[in-house]
Order: structure tokens, then sequence, then C-alpha cells
């Protein structure tokens, strides 16, 4: 993830200061490469892939010796496998969306869990988890966060952050959303006197 490098995170976490200063937030924001896996789809494009030479060679009108289509068809396996396994872009392909939306769901609320996000004293904390392969963003706010912004402000937030996979720079715009949102925040959870910053702005939780 060289774009998002040290210059980049000390721009995220002034964005994260600049939020949190002007409102009682507490702002996480993580960003992975993958929230899933996906082992099965290489093996099942090199099943595929395989079962249709082995066709060809049943079906041609060329004679071929048994050997011949035998190790064919074993090695096409594995050039179709290791071809996906090391291409994210087939992959995020063959993945259908609802599965992708669920492991993006799925990781960002154990990453809620295990951060202790959850915890803050107001229930204010507000996790931005960006996901890089499935290029889903999910916003997952506390509950004192939740009822204190109203549902279309939420909602408006997530599209916005969403659309961020459409910009040639992500990074870039990861940092715009950022500030595009600092007076929603201001507006629905004002600051208090002697406001304590209960979560880290460089969390990092592996899982």
């Amino acid at each position: 993830m060289k774009r998002f490098d040290e210059n980049f995170r000390t721009k995220l976490y002034d964005k994260i200061k600049m939020i949190e200063d002007s409102s009682l937030v507490e702002i996480v924001v993580i960003i992975k490469p993958a929230s899933g896996k996906y082992r099965d789809v290489p093996v099942w494009s090199g099943v595929v892939f395989a079962i249709l030479l082995y066709t060809f060679f049943m079906f041609s009108h060329f004679e071929f010796d048994v050997y011949l289509i035998y190790a064919f068809t074993v090695l096409s396996f594995f050039f179709a496998w290791s071809i996906v396994a090391a291409t994210n872009f087939i992959q995020k392909i063959f993945v259908k969306k609802s599965r992708k939306q669920t492991n993006v769901e799925i990781k960002a609320r154990a990453i809620f869990q295990k951060g202790g996000i959850r915890f803050t004293q107001e229930r204010i904390g507000v996790l931005f988890y960006v996901s890089l392969l499935e290029k889903m963003v999910f916003i997952l706010p506390d509950r004192g966060a939740e009822h204190s912004i109203p549902d279309e402000e939420w909602k408006n937030m997530q599209a916005e952050f969403q659309s961020i996979f459409k910009a040639d720079d992500i990074a870039t715009e990861i940092l715009h959303k950022l500030e595009k949102f600092q007076a929603v925040f201001a507006k629905y959870i004002p600051p208090v006197e002697n406001d304590i910053n209960e979560l880290p702005d460089d969390m990092e939780v592996n899982l």
C-alpha cells in the first residue's frame, strides 16, 4: 500500500485531530488491503479451465496421446490457479458483491470490537473502514454517535466515502471526505471542555 505511506498517515492524523478538536466524536480510520481471502476462487478457476481444456481434447478432430491429455489437463489447472491467485483484479470479477459486502462488514465489526472503539465514555467512537480489494467503505458508529446524527447524514456520508474509489488518488480523496464532514460532526456532536482523546489516532488492529 505505497500510496498510504508515512506522509499520508501524517496528513490523516492531522485531519482526525482537526475533526476531534471541533467535536466530541472519536474518529478511527483503518485501511486494509482486503477483507477476505477468497481462496476458493483460484481453485474453481483452475477446475473450470482444466475441464474446458479436457473437453477440447475429447471433442477435437485431432488425435492426442492419452498421456499428453492427462499432463496438459493437470498443468492447465495449476496454470489457471496460479494466475488467478496472483491477480486481485480477476478475483474481484468472480466474487459476488454480496459476499464482498459480508466480508467487509464482518471485518469492520471485528476491528470495532477488538480495537475497543465501543468503549468511549459517551459511546461516540466512529470507525471508517476502507477495504481496497473489495473497493468498499464501511462506516460503523457507536450508539451515541449514531443517535446524535440524523440517518440522512449517515447515508450521505456512506455514499460520499464509497465514491472515493472513483478517484485517481484514493488516499487524497479520503482526506478530502474527512475534511468535508468535519462540520457535520461539529454540528451534531459538539465539543466539551476538557475533552480527552480516548482512542489513538494511529490505531492498528490485526485480526
